[in-house]
């Protein structure tokens, strides 16, 4: 038996995972993105599903169903700097079309820089254009060389995501800043932190070297401008003309000249020499975010979260802008120039990079696929490649989508429910005790009755008790299941009818006060309705199958046989008879136990008892992928051990049937 036992067990192992595969399938090729339309963003593809422009709610709703991804696993994330090669976006340029919309070419994937410790947050190239600074949003700097990719030396540099990232003119120094307002000054060489300023409670968004490279400049949240001495970061001078946060800052490759741009949406035009303001354009509607001059700094393009790009034309007195760029669904968070000075490539919170043509005012190329958010944008020194810090995300391939739900699924973890963030699996070993014990107690009752009714009828074959039985089990059987409960609950449970039994739950709300008989009593009087909804119906069908399989065994020989030895008919019928022709009778057995959960679903709902088959029915009007992935893997695991308890109810059944 134990032998048998243990053939069977490792027998269902294929058939689960056959189940598995399919169950995972059915929520993976379910019409559009099964996520994205269970959160309200379509599933699509469009913006709307992938951060698009609506403000924060979309963009919480971005993450949202990026999170929900992740826990099916159909996202993961992707800490690396995504490159991309931008000869192509120069290239769509040279177009002459009328329409200076009719062509956006795809901005192709270059090789990436990947297995960083966590999502890229800054960027900083060196002077030469050798090596790339990265800052991440778990506190590290990765130096990468641009030759070939790789990643030379990694620094643990700030406690925080590094905010902003600059890089002396000679290489010698790096400075870095968080979320904080700390900021700290490496050495290049080997990553050493030479001083740590204090915290200022506040982000610096922002860092720029001047040429000499003994001064720095950090832009903060808290409206002010600050010259750094390289030496020892002592601050050697304030600016506070913005009346807000600053978030940007650009400086001319002499130095004579600085731009900054902030939450009041002016963009300033700073003389070096005395550090006064020379010029304050206003035409922004919101913060600006980034700032980009062009390579002969007749032109400085602006990123703001208005969604718009400018660009205006410097040391003039017009504060028009020269062109303005359309076309981010959200906040445009990077702008960088091309060496040609024409192109212009930007990134932004609707995840997405795109390159425009100064000159006709349009866009000429874009990436095929979002980038996550965008934090930052670098140009190699020859024009060739476009780094990109953002959060990003890859699908993750279907193999290993269905070995991780499978592995997960193995351990017991379903993940969290999308409703309410609470463990699948907490919520079935709250649901699944209630829907056993109420079809276990159904099947007992429907066994009970069915079978004597059924032998009884089989016996009296062709007597008014026959075709009274037949009759009244058909006609219930034909009656619906919500018809029942309903007419159950107007008369025998309303105080218009007959108030005889409660129809809401399995207990009173005052339970806890109950004594143990008091409070046996009070949930022996919730079961009965459920109970007649639950077996009405299955008595016809049990009862039929009793009836047709004791009269296939009571014209058999050795059943006369018995008859002949004189034994009674009563020890004919039940010791003899009713033993052989239990086979059908408990094959069904292996059918009752899955369909627990499927046919709890109406008595449940209508009586408001929480059971497995409430817990599915919620989950499929509310798409809540993980709780219908578990409950359909129990309803599996449902329908093979009651196979299996059918089997050796065989050999108990019939001593003839061995197991082995």
């Amino acid at each position: 038996m134990v032998a048998y036992l243990l053939k069977r067990l490792l027998a269902m192992i294929p058939t689960l995972l056959g189940i598995s595969f399919l169950t995972f399938l059915i929520v993976l090729l379910s019409p559009g993105d099964p996520v994205a339309t269970q959160m309200g963003g379509g599933g699509g593809g469009g913006p709307s599903a992938t951060a698009g422009g609506g403000g924060d709610q979309l963009n919480n709703q971005a993450n949202a169903i990026k999170a929900k991804k992740k826990l099916l696993g159909m996202l993961e994330e992707h800490f690396a700097v995504v490159t991309w090669d931008a000869t192509e976006a120069t290239k769509a340029r040279d177009w002459k079309g009328d329409d200076k919309y009719s062509r956006v070419t795809e901005i192709e994937e270059s090789a990436d820089i990947d297995d960083l410790p966590g999502w890229a947050r800054s960027l900083a190239l060196s002077a030469d254009g050798a090596t790339l600074y990265v800052g991440t949003k778990t506190g590290e700097i990765v130096v990468v060389g641009t030759s070939d990719g790789e990643a030379t030396a990694t620094w643990d540099a700030l406690p925080n995501a590094v905010w902003a990232l600059g890089v002396s003119q000679d290489g010698a120094t790096v400075v870095s800043s968080d979320a904080d307002g700390q900021v700290r000054i490496h050495d290049a060489a080997d990553g050493t932190v030479r001083h740590a300023a204090d915290s200022l409670g506040r982000p610096v968004n922002d860092i720029v070297f001047l040429p000499d490279g003994e001064r720095f400049v950090t832009a903060c949240d808290d409206g002010v401008i600050r010259v750094h001495l390289t030496a020892n970061g002592a601050i050697d001078r304030t600016l506070s003309d913005h009346n807000n946060f600053v978030r940007a800052l650009a400086l001319s490759a002499d130095g004579s000249h600085m731009w900054s741009g902030g939450y009041d949406g002016d963009l300033r035009e700073w003389s070096t020499a005395s550090w006064t303001v020379e010029r304050v354009v206003g035409e922004h509607q919101q913060a600006i975010t980034d700032i980009a001059l062009a390579p002969d700094e007749k032109r400085a393009a602006t990123a703001s979260e208005d969604k718009v790009i400018r660009v205006f034309t410097t040391g003039v007195e017009n504060d028009a802008p020269l062109v303005e760029l359309g076309g981010h669904y959200h906040e445009v968070s990077a702008v960088v120039f091309h060496p040609d000075g024409r192109t212009l490539f930007s990134g932004g919170r609707d995840e997405t990079v795109r390159a425009w043509d100064v000159e006709l005012a349009r866009q000429t190329a874009q990436v095929p696929q979002n980038t996550g958010r965008v934090f930052g944008l670098v140009l190699s020194s020859d024009g060739s490649q476009l780094w990109t810090a953002a959060e990003s995300w890859r699908k993750t391939p279907i193999p290993r989508q269905y070995w991780n739900w499978l592995s997960n699924t193995a351990r017991g973890d379903f993940g969290r429910s999308f409703t309410d963030q609470v463990p699948v699996i907490d919520k079935i070993a709250e649901r699944l005790p209630v829907t056993l014990y109420l079809n276990l107690i159904a099947i007992v009752i429907m066994y009970i009755v069915s079978i004597p009714l059924g032998v009884a009828a089989a016996v009296k074959r062709g007597t008014p008790f026959d075709n009274v039985t037949s009759f009244l089990v058909f006609l219930l059987w034909s009656v619906p299941s919500f018809w029942m409960a309903t007419m159950l609950i107007t008369y025998l449970s309303s105080i218009r009818n007959w108030d005889a039994f409660p129809s809401v739950g399995l207990h009173d709300v005052n339970q806890r006060d109950m004594s143990y008989l008091t409070w046996l009593g009070d949930w022996a009087a919730h079961l009965v309705l459920p109970m007649i909804v639950l077996t009405y119906s299955g008595f016809a069908s049990l009862s039929r199958y009793a009836r047709t399989s004791m009269l296939e065994t009571i014209s058999q020989d050795f059943v006369r046989t018995a008859r002949a030895k004189g034994l009674s008919e009563r020890v004919v019928v039940y010791k003899h008879a009713l033993r052989n022709s239990l086979i059908a009778i408990i094959t069904l057995l292996g059918s009752l136990l899955p369909a627990m959960i499927g046919g709890s679903v109406i008595v449940e709902y209508i009586f408001n008892i929480r059971g497995m088959g409430l817990l599915a029915f919620e989950a499929i009007l509310q798409r809540d992928y993980p709780v219908i992935m578990a409950v359909t893997t129990f309803s599996a695991l449902l329908t093979l051990m009651g196979v299996l308890v059918s089997d050796l109810l065989y050999g108990i059944a019939d001593p003839r049937i061995t197991h082995k």
